[in-house]
């Protein structure tokens, strides 16, 4: 009779049965993503909360790795320190247009950056320009969107954290209306997990968490909020349609493997991505947080 020891050693059942136990690939990557956020999060929203300089580092670093997955996602085959410069020069010009309103000069380096970039692509490897370049304009937008929202004078901090948990809003009330509801598709060509129900779920959990907090925000008007907040869920639900068109187009799954089992950075983001220049804008437009806007 063989040994048990020996048996459990190859692998086999002690019990008799020689099948081996298989770890579930998909419990082990939602294993890998809770110990990814619990190690990451803390740190972002401590940097949130404080703001100012440390913040703007945060987001300086976030545009760094966006501009370098975008070249990675586009070129794969440009010279790497080509893709690697990508990184370099999308942090640069979220420290260039931080300082822009208040020195000149900055606006000035701003400009040139982008410049200075394509001579330099055009110069290592002049048939990628045009892919690489828009990584840039992607990389700076919603870092300074958000770093400008979140250093607001009147409720800055409120206003960004809202904008940026309720696109999160947006995707989990998405993902459980979709699972659980299923229908027609949107687009199954580019996602074809995303339903209707999934979109319309999405709108509905972002206009109940922005009624939410417009009830415990003092001056802010819930009705405004929640029909914000169906407007942020179109927003970001494009924004995730429009990365994944991206990522199909170059066959790719996901953006990079900077964060272990979610992917890339670009991939966390793509909902804030069309989201907070938007919201920025219409800040600027108003002169306020979208925390004061009435009907009035």
């Amino acid at each position: 009779m063989p040994d048990p020891e020996k048996r459990a050693a190859r692998g086999d059942s002690v019990n008799g049965s020689d099948k081996t136990a298989v770890p579930n690939p998909r419990a082990r990557e939602l294993t890998l993503r809770v110990l990814s956020s619990v190690i990451i999060l803390p740190p972002v929203l401590l940097l949130f909360w404080v703001g100012g300089p440390y913040f703007l580092a945060l987001v300086t670093v976030m545009a760094a790795a966006m501009a370098w997955e975008w070249a990675n996602l586009v070129a794969p085959r440009c010279p790497a320190s080509l893709r690697r410069l990508a990184g370099l020069i999308g942090a640069l010009l979220v420290l260039a247009a931080s300082l822009a309103f208040e020195k000149p000069v900055a606006l000035v380096v701003l400009l040139a950056l982008p410049l200075a970039f394509a001579g330099a692509v055009r110069i290592g490897s002049g048939s990628w320009m045009p892919q690489m370049l828009p990584g840039l304009l992607l990389a700076l937008c919603p870092a300074i969107a958000i770093y400008w929202i979140r250093e607001l004078p009147d409720f800055g901090l409120e206003t960004a954290l809202w904008l940026a948990l309720s696109v999160v809003v947006t995707d989990v009330a998405a993902y459980c209306a979709g699972k659980s509801i299923g229908g027609p598709k949107i687009w199954v060509r580019v996602s074809p997990n995303k339903t209707w129900a999934g979109l319309i779920g999405g709108m509905l959990g972002a206009a109940a968490f922005g009624a939410g907090l417009g009830m415990l925000v003092g001056p802010a008007n819930p009705l405004v909020l929640a029909g914000c907040g169906v407007v942020i869920a179109l927003l970001a639900q494009a924004g995730d349609f429009a990365e994944s068109a991206i990522k199909r187009a170059f066959g790719a799954k996901d953006s990079g493997r900077l964060i272990p089992g979610h992917g890339g950075i670009l991939d966390r983001v793509d909902g804030q991505i069309t989201v907070l220049p938007v919201a920025a804008l219409a800040m600027l437009a108003t002169g306020e947080s979208i925390l004061l806007w009435s009907w009035s």
